[in-house]
């Protein structure tokens, strides 16, 4: 990726250039890598027109169950249900059609899958904290074998979560004729879900361990107050701090392992090089947890707002964020995991929920193409397991009419170039000014080109030249900038011809260009 200066600076630049080297691979694409974070009271999320427009933004991946109101922490999957909790605010809307094997079903029509949000915050009658049992259970239902006899057992409120077998035995069958309360999850789906990203809670942060003004997440494992004006009594209990969350989260690794090694498991840690608030959680989960756990996980909305009304998103402040912000995540991360982890491990890196700050106005919507485009790519190129837009509807990928919006568009301009799992990023250098660039070679041979322009106000041409593979001549130009935004219009596609190894192509202001080569077998 190359180094982004700041918009408008490059009216005055000497010619750009970008060489793009098909022998040096920096990472690749995989089947969970790009996702978006949904709303599990969204009654339109499994309807074909949204995920066959998903899948051609090339969305591969969408969290469950999420939403307002610390919905992962409250929802049981086995009952469809919500922990209802005293002072604890009203519990979250779950579409009926969106329970849990409705959502499965939907969505393997499409080759898409989910990143699982397993209840940390509530048992199944809300006197406590969530169960690793019930979460181990739930693992039984997604991946596991009829013919599975292993005991879940009893969990620590009294429920038996009986076997493995009995949960995918559910999964296998038809609806019954008189139902017994498990037709929801009763699919005729003998083979195994296959799911393989297991996060335990959503922002967990969030609990009340910080204080009144960062309690958003439900978490029984410690009272709520009996008043919601004594909320600040939460603050630095032991049960809701990092490193008690850290050790229950081995719990919940070891217990669903035992059901499924194959899966991966993860934590929910604050966003290093950020958040500063809470300085001291992710260490203390990390000393707990990091032998036991797969993958850390974190939000990342950046951004910065302007006078008078603070609600308005400063749009230089969001394009400079990718090449900005981060670097500095990746490095505390691993920073953080050098200092706390055994020697040798590195957890990979989930991001939940990323998008730049929600609540505020985007001046010029274009902006949210190019940071989607760019930022996906560098999170490509970064080899993180999975990152999720933020969030599907109102300032997400669709608008509210539930048109595609910028943001979607950026994705599926990411997509053209890098377009099936096992597609290549390479290395493409030599961008400056307001361009930055990103190279892939993919499976099919043909090789791809991602330029983004920060200018506002100029056009910028760009010389591409391809080494370690020889152009055929032919090729496609796709474009999508304010003037398609203007016509609530998708990606222009041109044929273009190459000059040997290299060719000329001019991104609008506030453009993106995504090139196609076709190259020779050699």
């Amino acid at each position: 990726m190359a180094a982004v200066a700041l918009a408008g600076c490059a009216a005055a630049e000497a010619q750009l250039s970008v060489n793009v080297d098909v022998t040096k691979p920096v990472n690749v694409l995989t089947s969970q890598t790009i996702g978006v974070y949904t709303q599990a009271g969204d009654g339109d999320l499994l309807t074909p027109q949204t995920l066959s427009a998903l899948r051609s933004a090339g969305v591969d991946t969408l969290t469950y169950p999420t939403g307002w109101n610390s919905l992962a922490n409250q929802y049981h999957w086995s009952t469809n249900k919500f922990t209802k909790v005293e002072n604890a605010g009203d519990p979250p809307y779950m579409a009926a059609q969106n329970s849990f094997g409705q959502f499965m079903l939907a969505l393997q029509k499409y080759g898409m899958s989910a990143i699982i949000h397993v209840n940390y915050g509530s048992n199944a009658k809300g006197t406590g904290g969530g169960e690793p049992n019930e979460a181990a259970a739930w693992v039984a239902y997604a991946n596991g074998s009829a013919s599975n006899n292993q005991v879940i057992g009893v969990d620590g409120s009294g429920e038996d979560w009986k076997t493995v077998g009995y949960w995918a035995s559910i999964r296998s069958a038809a609806p019954l004729a008189n139902d017994d309360g498990y037709n929801f999850l009763r699919i005729s789906h003998p083979d195994p879900l296959g799911i393989e990203l297991w996060q335990v809670g959503e922002d967990m942060p969030d609990n009340g361990a910080y204080g009144a003004d960062h309690k958003g997440t439900l978490d029984l494992h410690a009272p709520y107050p009996g008043s919601a004006s004594d909320y600040g009594k939460r603050r630095k209990l032991k049960e809701l701090s990092g490193g008690f969350y850290g050790e229950q989260v081995v719990a919940f690794a070891k217990i669903m392992k035992a059901v499924d090694p194959a899966i991966q498991v993860g934590a929910s840690l604050s966003t290093p090089a950020i958040d500063t608030w809470d300085a001291d959680w992710n260490p203390a989960v990390l000393k707990a947890a990091c032998k036991d756990i797969d993958f850390v996980a974190f939000s990342w909305h950046p951004g910065s707002t302007m006078p008078p009304d603070w609600h308005t998103l400063d749009d230089n402040s969001v394009l400079t964020t990718p090449a900005a912000d981060l670097p500095r995540i990746f490095s505390e991360d691993l920073y953080e995991d050098k200092k706390a982890c055994p020697a040798g491990k590195t957890p990979r890196v989930v991001l939940s929920d990323f998008s730049p700050i929600s609540w505020a106005t985007m001046t010029k919507p274009i902006v949210a193409a190019l940071f989607a485009a760019e930022s996906f790519a560098a999170l490509a190129e970064a080899g993180i397991s999975n990152s999720s837009w933020y969030q599907l509807r109102e300032n997400g990928l669709f608008d509210k009419e539930n048109k595609p919006a910028p943001a979607f568009y950026g994705t599926q301009m990411l997509h053209i170039v890098a377009n099936k799992p096992g597609d290549a990023f390479v290395a493409a250098t030599g961008a400056r000014g307001s361009i930055v660039a990103f190279g892939t070679h993919r499976k099919d041979g043909v090789i791809g080109v991602l330029l983004t322009n920060h200018d506002a106000a100029n056009a910028q041409t760009v010389t591409i030249t391809v080494s370690g593979a020889q152009l055929n001549g032919d090729g496609f130009r796709f474009e999508y900038g304010p003037a398609q935004q203007a016509k609530s219009a998708g990606p222009d596609r041109i044929p273009i011809k190459t000059d040997g190894n290299s060719l000329r192509v001019t991104v609008p202001p506030y453009g993106i260009v995504s090139v196609l080569l076709g190259s020779k077998r050699s």
